[in-house]
């Protein structure tokens, strides 16, 4: 291990290491491997789960990456066991904040918990209330007790399944580190028992690391109308050019039971990636043949075009103390097109540190730097840049504080700077933004969060275009977790005020709701529906317009078929609005997309899978010349190649 790592893994007082089933007594227990000495260690009864809340202690490098953790013990545990049980354990989850890690155990509730220490951390052992407790020694002096307490804060955050077939993640923040509560009196700890053999480990499957995110703006329109044919977003795979074609990663893996019986910590799988010094690597790779339009003239007119496309992608991340440090790079190469435009390469390289200060203040970076040619939405989230195609360079800084200042509020601060160049001459134009907020955060349920804020942002005055110069005020209240049962997801709607005083007549300013949306809900096993929603007003090139209005909605089914074939299908439509006169028809103009597509999945090998998908979008206008029509064929290839990072 390096010098980075050692020092890492010794600011906090206790890791913990690994978290599986295992067996003592012939009782369904679970094994949270700690090193170190954890503080006070209390459980919770939360309805149909049970907490066990570890303080002063941090995830180890196995976890590296995320700060919440979920999986189904009957993914990859003896069923007969499982069965046998009275626990009927359904899931584990692991989250984690800058000062104590939680386990949530979902089981009946006449199961209890009891908790066990030894050198090798924590036994927790499942008891039903008609079973009697087991005989145990008498408790050794040295440890903190274990104690019944309040529920502590947790990380409000989605929870994500594993399982051998890829589940759809909603992007969803950062989530804002809270204080424990403090417990109540203390009672009688569990004794040590007597050490038993155990059961092999069970590895847990963790989630990906969540990807430093483009603007919210950028980020949903690319989800809702992709590029147009051919256009791939940088960092982004066939999957968003068109309503996100495969919106899920690879399948991850199940647990996998150690070889050893008594080993006393389980390795983390190749599908958790590979340590790198301080870093968890994720990397994976995909093929895919394109046959579809292209708009790669000076006119809106659609050219067929075919190619091959290859895109890697790799993440690392290590912890910081009690934070993360993260990179993604994600290049796109595409050969064998009739045109150069379309031959171009595509690339994205981001960075993000969160990164806890005491135990009350939370900070955040984030750097992201995008390149393309043929990737029209990173530059123009509304699709009104779509043909007059130029290379162009992205880059968008970002750096926020959470401020703990109760035992659910806390002060939410951000900044933001995002600039927009071209390299080569387009259609578009150069153009920056500047924007901060304040507000109040607030821990609604222990996974659902409310944010009240106020907003600033501007767009200074380009020197290409002086049009597009404004300023806006915004009145925003956001939710960000399970918003209802088996509702996740991100809802933000706020209330804007935008002046433009360059712009032409009708256009100097905007009052009205702004919303973005980004919401899954579960159908059953291996199925889910999706919804997203966006109106916002990007920057427009269009005559003398400052901005224009976009507002599109889009939904995504995802089912399982026969034979391990996953079906994806979805529906969008959007409405794109201009306020100053068009000077071809004496009116504002307007464009109306509607956009559809539908594929099929199925895993070849556990870590190579093929999918095809078939998309059309159509756009009609009230100026003939943006009307367009246009369709395309996705043949793909996925391979992970350890951890692959989500596509």
């Amino acid at each position: 291990m390096s010098l980075l790592a050692a020092l890492v893994l010794a600011a906090a007082s206790a890791r913990v290491d690994s978290v599986y089933l295992t067996t003592t007594d012939q009782r369904l227990a679970v094994r949270v491997a700690v090193s170190g000495t954890p503080g006070m260690v209390a459980v919770h009864r939360e309805g149909t789960a049970a907490r066990v809340s570890i303080m002063d202690a941090a995830l180890g490098l196995q976890f590296a990456g995320g700060r919440r953790f979920s999986w189904t013990p009957s993914d990859g545990f003896d069923p007969a066991l499982l069965a046998a049980s009275p626990a009927k354990l359904d899931r584990i989850e692991i989250a984690a904040t800058d000062s104590e890690v939680s386990v949530l155990l979902h089981l009946p509730a006449d199961v209890s918990v009891d908790v066990r220490r030894d050198t090798r951390g924590l036994l927790l052992v499942f008891r039903s209330a008609a079973s009697p407790q087991p005989e145990r020694a008498a408790q050794a002096a040295g440890p903190p007790p274990v104690v019944a307490a309040p529920r502590p804060v947790p990380v409000p955050a989605a929870p994500e399944k594993a399982g051998p077939e890829p589940k759809r993640e909603p992007a969803v923040a950062p989530p804002v580190a809270a204080p424990p509560v403090p417990a109540a009196p203390a009672v009688a700890a569990p004794s040590t028992p007597v050490p038993r053999p155990e059961s092999a480990p069970v590895a847990p499957v963790a989630s990906p690391p969540p990807s430093p995110a483009a603007p919210a703006e950028v980020d949903l329109a690319k989800r809702l109308f992709p590029a147009k044919a051919g256009e791939v977003p940088a960092g982004s795979s066939v999957s968003e050019l068109y309503p996100q074609l495969f919106p899920t990663g690879t399948p991850q893996s199940q647990p996998e039971t150690a070889a050893a019986v008594d080993a006393p910590v389980a390795e983390p799988s190749e599908d958790q990636g590979a340590v790198l010094g301080p870093f968890r690597v994720r990397a994976s790779v995909d093929a895919r043949y394109v046959d579809a339009d292209t708009f790669v003239e000076a006119s809106a007119e659609p050219t067929r075009d075919k190619y091959l496309e290859v895109q890697p992608r790799v993440q690392a991340a290590a912890p910081v103390g009690a934070g993360r440090f993260s990179l993604e790079y994600a290049p796109v190469f595409r050969a064998f097109a009739t045109y150069d435009q379309v031959n171009s390469s595509s690339h994205l390289l981001a960075a993000e540190l969160e990164l806890p200060v005491g135990s009350r203040v939370t900070l955040r970076g984030r750097d992201r730097f995008q390149s393309g040619v043929l990737d029209t939405r990173v530059v123009d989230p509304g699709g009104e840049y779509f043909f007059g195609l130029g290379r162009f360079n992205r880059n968008d800084v970002d750096a926020g504080a959470s401020v703990v200042v109760g035992p659910r509020l806390s002060v939410e601060l951000t900044g933001a700077l995002g600039r927009v160049h071209f390299v080569e001459e387009s259609s578009f134009f150069d153009y920056d933004t500047r924007a901060v907020s304040a507000g109040f955060g607030f821990e609604l349920t222990p996974t659902l969060r409310a944010v009240a804020s106020y907003v600033y942002d501007s767009v200074p005055l380009p020197d290409e275009r002086p049009q597009a110069e404004s300023t806006a005020h915004s009145a925003r209240l956001s939710l960000e977790g399970e918003i209802l049962p088996l509702l996740t997801g991100q809802l933000a709607v706020g209330y804007r005020s935008q002046d433009a005083p360059n712009a032409g007549p009708g256009g100097e300013s905007y009052t009205g709701i702004t919303l973005q949306a980004s919401l899954q809900r579960e159908l059953g096993q291996d199925a889910n529906i999706s919804l997203y929603a966006n109106r916002s007003t990007p920057v427009s090139a269009f005559e003398e317009n400052a901005f224009y209005v976009s507002t599109g909605v889009q939904g995504v089914l995802q089912v399982p078929l026969v034979a391990r074939v996953e079906l994806r299908g979805g529906l969008g439509y959007q409405w794109n609005d201009y306020l100053t006169v068009a000077s071809e028809i004496g009116s504002p103009r307007e464009d109306r997309i509607l956009g559809w597509f539908v594929g099929l999945r199925r895993p070849i090998s556990r870590k190579l899978l093929l999918s095809g998908a078939y998309r059309k979008e159509n756009r009609s206008s009230n100026i003939d010349s943006f009307d367009t029509d246009s369709e395309g064929f996705y043949l793909q290839l996925e391979w992970g190649i350890f951890g692959a990072p989500p596509r």
